[in-house]
């Protein structure tokens, strides 16, 4: 097992990892460098290219080049992101449909995803644990700088670097049986980790999607287990649930909690209500959509906080429909893989959990020119799945092994 992974990393060329690695880092904000490496090394996978071309290919170019004319028009940002928001997403679309096709088995998928988000959560798990060691729970000001130093980063936008490590739980409950026991230990600890670091910046999206995920694992896992698994599931469940309760302070005037209780004195079921005060951006979008349908400036009113509408915002009518039409492509990709009955159960609740992850962010999160690293991991996702999907049910797998590695 040890060999062929090797084997299979070697394949995909440690280079292209290492600028994967430092796109979806984005240490020291140069994430934008290493997406030009990732934009040129998949031009030396040439026969993977020749056999790769597809319409979510195509679709996903069309919006991309369309998104970065508009973007030109007003590069707030700077230059250099109009070719990046022109090429990257299709680009890492690529990579996730080759990644897959090396890494074929689908439990080899399954680890590559976890492992992706997990390398996306790290310089915010780092920066926040800092934060706790030097300040401890009691801070108030959920706005924190990463590690490297720089502007502070808000809250929601630091939280959303959590979301997929909310769904390890949902995972190892779907796959223990297939994972090794120390990985087990180690996802755990990575959640644990994460829970604090959510709990610090008081983020309640992650918390509601580390609830739905670990629901959906169970609606899914149960009837597909039989009664002795499910009774040590519950055993193990309810010998957990009483750990926490005996030996975790709930209180909402513990320090652990300090962040967590002032959202929800500050109005909260007023703010979870209106989104945090988004519906009023949404609906404000949507008239602009009729009022200015070749998009409009930021200074507006800010981000629409939907990535949707801020493509409209940046591109106008045609990203943003084009967009919308991707979207539902993945959706009934998804759709697919959950009925499909040769997709291993563990791969279709990661696929299921994930999903609920990026949109939960997409609908609250700001666009493609605010949170652009979350959009081309989600493209990536999108080709790594397909691609998992498609040769599963047909059998048609790309050949590999006779891609030239780049070392």
């Amino acid at each position: 097992m040890k060999r062929e992974l090797i084997d299979k990393i070697q394949t995909i060329g440690f280079i292209p990892l290492l600028f994967l690695i430092g796109l979806f880092t984005n240490i020291f904000n140069y994430g934008h460098l290493f997406a030009y490496g990732c934009i040129g090394l998949i031009l030396f996978k040439k026969q993977f290219l020749k056999k790769a071309i597809d319409r979510n290919f195509l679709l996903l170019t069309f919006f991309s080049v369309t998104y970065g004319m508009f973007y030109a028009l007003n590069p707030w940002k700077g230059f250099q992101f109009v070719i990046i928001y022109a090429s990257a997403p299709p680009v890492l679309y690529l990579w996730g449909k080759y990644i897959s096709t090396v890494f074929k088995e689908s439990m080899f998928v399954f680890f590559t995803a976890v492992i992706l988000t997990l390398i996306y959560s790290f310089p915010a798990m780092v920066s926040v644990v800092l934060n706790i060691l030097e300040g401890g729970f009691g801070q108030l000001d959920r706005n924190l700088p990463m590690f490297w130093g720089g502007e502070p980063i808000n809250a929601t936008a630091m939280g959303a670097f959590f979301v997929f490590n909310m769904c390890i739980p949902a995972l190892l409950f779907s796959a223990y049986k297939v994972i090794p026991k120390y990985l087990i230990i180690v996802l755990g600890a990575i959640f644990v980790i994460s829970l604090l670091c959510v709990l610090r910046i008081g983020s309640r999206t992650q918390l509601a999607i580390f609830i739905l995920s670990l629901i959906i694992s169970l609606v899914v896992a149960i009837p597909k287990r039989s009664f002795k698994e499910n009774s040590v599931t519950f055993t193990v469940f309810a010998i957990l649930l009483g750990v926490v309760a005996t030996q975790v302070s709930l209180d909402l005037d513990s320090d652990i909690l300090a962040t967590f209780a002032s959202r929800m004195e500050d109005d909260g079921a007023a703010d979870i209500a209106s989104g945090g005060g988004r519906t009023k951006l949404w609906v404000k979008s949507i008239d602009y959509m009729f009022e200015k349908p070749l998009g409009w400036d930021l200074q507006e009113f800010g981000y629409s906080h939907n990535l949707w509408l801020d493509a409209l915002r940046v591109g106008g009518f045609i990203p943003f429909v084009i967009l919308i039409l991707y979207s539902l492509r993945f959706i009934n990709l998804i759709y697919n893989i959950f009925f499909s009955k040769k997709i291993d159960m563990s791969f279709q609740i990661l696929c299921l959990t994930y999903t609920l992850g990026f949109f939960s962010l997409f609908m609250v999160e700001p666009g493609i020119d605010g949170t652009f690293t979350l959009f081309i991991l989600f493209c990536l996702f999108v080709g790594l799945v397909r691609h998992h999907y498609i040769t599963t049910n047909n059998g048609n797998v790309l050949n590999a092994n006779n891609h030239q590695s780049i070392n």
